[in-house]
């Protein structure tokens, strides 16, 4: 982005009164054809297209109070990253140059969702007996597409690779951005955690409540060019063009914000340490999302703890 564009941006985000701060991240300064290659959602064939995800949740955002009325009100704020001064989210990861996020967005959640219910927060003594899961994993073993980098994936079949097959720990298959072969370390089926249960979850109400009781969600939404600028405050799309889809988790939300708080992957050097805030309804952010309700297995090391159903 050179400083014309930056400041182009400044006064769009100002003319059109937006709530966040646009400046220079680790995107911004890529060619238009590598800050796309960090995106890498494409709706399935069941799925609405991004334009009609967006179409559905701006839709949504207006009629959800007549349509929830009667439902339990959820707690004001949630965010993960700080439960009674826990930590439930792990680090922030980085895809690089390739369309692997919707196995980010997924192994995040996923993460998340074991550590609450093992009650094993990463201060926690027993918080390092649980390893990150292994992204390379999902995406180059789960995806059957040919040049997986460039057509991306959904999430259905994500979740369906992680029922079926499990992923492996971080370490028995590193993430690499250069399409990778489907390689693992040895006795990997030994080391799989398995999704048992899941959920589509449609109502922004339904969501909140997941939020505040089972932890972060799947999500995906329509990325256009000024979010590569993001850098704090409530993302609302203020200028340019479509980018594509991309794929995160969400960790949170603030009804005094009007927004949810999503962890990316883009490494820490974007957005705030790698996380954003982005507003109810916008881009297709919450059309849908996806929740994990129970594991078949969790792995963890054996010197520490075999493996568990839950």
């Amino acid at each position: 982005m050179t400083n014309e564009e930056h400041e182009a941006l400044l006064e769009a985000v100002r003319v059109s009164s937006a709530d966040w701060v646009p400046g220079h991240t680790s995107l911004t300064d890529l060619e238009p054809e590598e800050r796309r290659l960090r995106l890498g959602y494409n709706p399935g064939p069941d799925e609405p297209s991004l334009q009609q995800r967006e179409k559905r949740a701006t839709a949504r955002a207006m009629m959800e109070a007549a349509l929830i009325a009667d439902a339990p009100a959820p707690p004001v704020d949630v965010d993960w990253r700080s439960v009674d001064g826990q930590n439930y989210v792990t680090s922030i990861k980085d895809q690089g140059p390739c369309g692997s996020c919707v196995a980010f967005g997924t192994t995040a959640t996923m993460e998340s969702r074991i550590r609450i219910l093992q009650k094993a927060p990463l201060s926690a003594s027993n918080g390092s007996a649980l390893p990150d899961l292994s992204e390379a994993h999902l995406f180059y073993c789960g995806n059957q597409a040919a040049d997986r980098c460039v057509s991306g994936w959904w999430v259905q079949p994500a979740l369906a690779f992680a029922t079926s097959t499990g992923v492996v720990p971080a370490a028995c298959f590193p993430y690499r951005s250069d399409k990778q072969d489907c390689i693992l370390c040895d006795n990997w089926q030994s080391m799989t955690t398995k999704v048992d249960s899941w959920q589509q979850i449609t109502s922004a109400t339904a969501m909140k409540q997941w939020l505040a009781t089972k932890g972060p969600l799947i999500t995906c939404f329509s990325e256009y060019a000024d979010f590569y600028a993001y850098t704090e405050g409530v993302y609302t799309y203020t200028t340019g063009e479509r980018e594509g889809g991309h794929c995160v988790s969400c960790v949170g939300y603030d009804e005094r914000k009007q927004a949810w708080l999503c962890k990316n992957s883009w490494g820490t050097r974007w957005g705030l340490d790698g996380f954003f805030w982005i507003a109810y309804g916008q881009c297709g952010i919450d059309a849908m999302m996806w929740g994990i309700e129970s594991f078949a297995t969790i792995y963890t090391p054996p010197t520490r703890r075999r493996a568990v159903a839950h």
